[in-house]
């Protein structure tokens, strides 16, 4: 796997004026999280931008080169949520998880779908129920993404998240039996559609009413 690095900063001020300074100047605000121990960082957006190729994911873990720190202890980290503006699409403050070496990971890893599914030849409608996948594993074994090849589905075939070859070194967090990819007849995609809107605005109601 590519090494990669973030340079950041030890960051003093807090705050959303702080925050807000602190953007206009083209840094992102963010925290570092260990164990309970919180550090408060900043970094670049473009050098944030270009570690991540406008993807950003948990499934990639990177080294923390700290500019202004003269403890030069080696620092691994992967991002575990972030903030987003919905309309510039600026990032407004990153969270990082620090890594500790021999240590396991609880993270999400995505999920990439590739090839055609030949039931769509015979009237079905490919269906994708999970974009990313809930694994626990050591750093060194952390993929940055499960391929799956839908070529082959038919009509009423599936890919489960147990068909992943994870290897011995992967643990499947999630339930075994979660579809990944479906190819139904168009009227059951239909109609699975219609039920799940249903049931959402069931949920809406029920909510209301309370």
């Amino acid at each position: 796997m590519e090494a990669k690095t973030l340079n950041v900063e030890v960051r003093s001020e807090k705050g959303k004026n702080a925050n807000r300074r602190l953007r206009s100047t083209g840094y992102i605000p963010g925290v570092i999280y260990s164990h309970g121990e919180v550090e408060q960082i900043q970094f670049k957006e473009r050098d944030f931008f270009k570690l991540f190729r406008g993807h950003i994911t948990e499934s990639v873990i990177f080294d923390l080169n700290y500019v202004n720190k003269t403890d030069k202890t080696e620092v691994m980290a992967f991002v575990k949520d972030y903030q987003m503006d919905p309309a510039s699409e600026d990032i407004l403050h990153v969270d990082l998880f620090r890594v500790t070496k021999g240590e396991k990971i609880h993270t999400m890893v995505p999920v990439e779908i590739i090839g055609t599914a030949k039931g769509l030849k015979f009237g079905g409608m490919l269906e994708v129920y999970e974009r990313e996948i809930e694994i626990q594993c050591l750093p060194r074994h952390l993929p940055e993404k499960f391929v799956v090849d839908v070529t082959e589905l038919m009509v009423g075939q599936s890919i489960h998240t147990k068909d992943l070859n994870l290897g011995e070194n992967l643990e499947l967090l999630g339930s075994p039996e979660a579809v990944i990819a479906a190819v139904h007849t168009i009227k059951v995609a239909k109609e699975t559609e219609e039920a799940v809107v249903e049931a959402v605005a069931e949920t809406v109601e029920k909510k209301a009413g309370e």
